[in-house]
């Protein structure tokens, strides 16, 4: 077999075995962490009267919650299925949202997560974190959102999961009624056709005779559905311009207000155009007090209702058109981000010029490494990252930059032949390489023992993905010691780690890295460089895992 063959298609077999693993750990779990079933138990702490749930979910998905005489105290819901495809460190998250009578947000809940417990305890420590959602409705937004310090990515994708879930509609069971031509001409005579706007749901285009686009329609429910005036919620018709971006006018369409209130509010000319003319970006986050807007007089709560209608509608139009937008303007640079980037550049001038062989610039570089990359990021790749993005997905909206160290740690040992991440990125590993050879007195363990603490590594990486499609609870950030660097976050396994492989690293150079990293075995098995240019045991061991993984996973 000439050799650039027999190369390509050795590098092109260990990233097929890589994606095969990937495979297999992603057909054992559902990307989702899917919704569970809620006992009455679990919304005691919101509701301590709290005696049945409904069976079925209202018009606005809320499920009520009622007391020993049946009288509504309040609504539940979970995020799920809103938040499945929404990854913090590793995995989604589900929550409970508990609101009051009024359908206003008054708590939150974690009830499963497939993210990284550490990082989850921290945010569930930090009870400010959820009290920032208080008051939302549906439709609702904050105005700022915080995140848990330490725990940034698991926070950030819990508020995503609860805005999104707030924002989330099915179709209204109280206005079924669809749009029509007739109507609509009521406000646009030249109107002679409607036609669904594929990019909006419930929106549709307005067309004259000649099939051109003269504006755009769409309704207030199910927006309004959980928006009470005095007896009930109200359906508004709004028409906007042809982009869709301003309020042309508005009609009532169907409402459970009495006839009396209703018609106070339809016949006051000054009311039914006080919207006209605004931009849907404002009227989003229009505050009506700041405004001055006043409802009419007689009919005060329906008029609101119908103005809060209209604001809850126009918020869920700024929200569609948020997702309309190309997929690299959804992604969420962050500085660690930037940092990331710098770091990777930084390693590629330290692996392929003659600074490797500078003392002074290595050791400059490895500090920076402990320093940022360690203790103020404290964002590395392990087993327990690789497994939570093979389960449920790459973050790469949210963490763009981590998700490019991992691309680069796994792909540079194939076609580099460098061990860029292990040697030029890992904070864990700059710090043994600072330490090394300190002491006068240095360990050299015999060969044959050697030879078998140099198996550890990959026992571990084994144990990895057999854990990883089996139904086995595990915590994979035990096996290793990077979140150590983050001490509020980390295990105490994490910790024993840490300071145990950097003790015997102090008498024997890159103890940790050479006789106990589970994800540096990953990236050998990878590496085509010496040895590793040909089919080798490893290559064989990996084969006779993977068929080890699928023989548990088919048994499941």
């Amino acid at each position: 077999m000439p050799l650039r063959f027999r190369s390509i298609s050795l590098r092109a077999f260990r990233i097929a075995l890589l994606a095969a693993a990937v495979w297999l750990i992603r057909s054992q779990h559902s990307a989702s962490v899917g919704a569970i079933s809620i006992g009455v138990e679990r919304v005691r702490d919101f509701f301590p009267a709290a005696v049945m749930l409904d069976d079925k979910p209202s018009s606005d998905g809320l499920v009520a919650v009622k007391d020993v005489e049946g009288a509504i105290l309040g609504f539940v819901a979970q995020t799920s299925p809103a938040s499945d495809k929404i990854i913090g460190y590793s995995g989604p998250t589900n929550s409970l949202l508990a609101f009051d009578a009024q359908r206003a947000l008054i708590g939150v809940r974690v009830l499963k997560s497939a993210d990284t417990p550490d990082h989850l305890a921290e945010v569930i420590r930090d009870r400010a974190f959820f009290t920032q959602f208080r008051g939302l409705k549906t439709g609702g937004a904050l105005e700022k959102a915080d995140a848990v310090s330490g725990a940034t990515l698991t926070s950030t994708a819990i508020t995503e999961g609860v805005l999104r879930r707030l924002g989330q509609e099915t179709e209204s069971l109280r206005f079924p009624e669809e749009i029509t031509v007739d109507e609509v001409k009521a406000l646009e005579p030249r109107a002679a056709s409607l036609r669904a706007f594929k990019a909006t749901p419930r929106t549709l285009e307005v067309l004259d005779q000649n099939g051109a686009r003269i504006a755009m329609v769409t309704r207030t429910a199910p927006s309004s559905d959980g928006i009470s005036g005095y007896k009930g919620p109200t359906d508004t018709l709004m028409l906007l311009d042809a982009k869709g971006e301003t309020l042309r006018s508005i009609r009532v369409r169907k409402s459970y207000e009495t006839k009396t209130y209703l018609g106070y509010v339809t016949g006051d000319d000054y009311f039914m155009r006080l919207f006209d003319g605004r931009a849907i970006v404002h009227l989003a986050k229009i505050d009506f007090d700041k405004e001055k807007i006043e409802g009419v007089s007689g009919a005060t709560i329906t008029s609101w209702s119908i103005s809060e209608g209209i604001k809850q509608r126009s918020a869920k139009l700024m929200s569609e058109a948020r997702e309309r937008i190309a997929w690299w303007k959804k992604i969420r640079w962050r500085w660690q981000d930037t940092g990331h980037v710098l770091v990777i550049l930084s390693a590629f001038v330290m692996a392929f010029t003659r600074l490797r062989g500078s003392a002074v610039a290595r050791n400059a570089h490895h500090a920076l490494l402990v320093v940022y990359g360690g203790f103020m990021v404290a964002e590395m790749l392990s087993q327990a990252l690789f497994v939570g993005w093979a389960r449920h997905g790459v973050p790469w909206r949210s963490a763009p930059g981590l998700v490019l160290l991992g691309v680069i740690a796994l792909l540079a040992p194939v076609f580099s032949r460098r061990q860029i991440y292990c040697h030029h990125i890992c904070p864990h590993g700059a710090l043994q390489q600072l330490i090394m050879r300190r002491m006068k007195w240095q360990w050299q363990p015999p060969k044959w023992i050697e030879s078998m603490m140099e198996r550890i590594p990959f026992v571990l990486l084994l144990a990895v993905l057999l854990v990883a499609v089996s139904a086995v609870a595990f915590d994979l950030n035990a096996i290793e010691p990077f979140d150590a660097y983050l001490v509020s976050v980390a295990g105490m396994a994490a910790i024993v780690i840490a300071v145990v492989g950097m003790l015997f690293s102090v008498i024997t150079p890159m103890a940790y890295c050479r006789y106990g990293c589970p994800t540096g075995a990953l990236f050998k098995l990878l590496r085509f460089s010496g040895d590793a240019e040909r089919l080798g045991k490893r290559d064989w061991l990996a084969i006779a895992a993977l068929g080890v993984a699928a023989v548990l996973a088919y048994a499941r």
